[in-house]
């Protein structure tokens, strides 16, 4: 416990906060019907900044170039992907799919840093 601070704790809540401010924010402007948007599209860059941060007190670097590079690759295996599945690349489908695997990696990422940083602090 020798290197846990508070600030560990606002990180651990993080992606709760987010998750609850952005299922707030669709309700309150009904962007679910206008734009067909989830709480989980407006909290990804929330995630990735929340990663850059918790990385940092965790490892005193950023994986977050690692994790962008991780994204840029995900992004060109779901082109292969819909162009070989649908011989070609709807994009409102495409980003849709893209923007939610981004949203499911940087969540699995969060909970792994959250994980890493509570079995160091011990």
């Amino acid at each position: 416990m020798s290197n846990f601070s508070p600030l560990y704790l606002f990180w651990y809540v993080f992606p709760v906060v987010v998750l609850f401010a952005g299922k707030l924010c669709v309700t309150a402007f009904s962007l679910q019907k206008r734009f067909r948007l989830k709480a989980v599209d407006l909290s990804v860059p929330f995630l990735l900044f929340g990663i850059h941060q918790l990385s940092n007190l965790s490892f005193r670097f950023s994986i977050f170039p690692y994790f962008l590079l991780t994204l840029f690759l995900l992004g060109i295996a779901l082109a292969i992907l819909h162009a070989y599945f649908f011989e070609e690349i709807d994009y409102r489908r495409f980003f849709k799919m893209y923007w939610r695997s981004v949203f499911l990696l940087a969540l699995l990422l969060y909970i792994m840093l959250i994980i890493f940083s509570i079995i160091q602090a011990f």
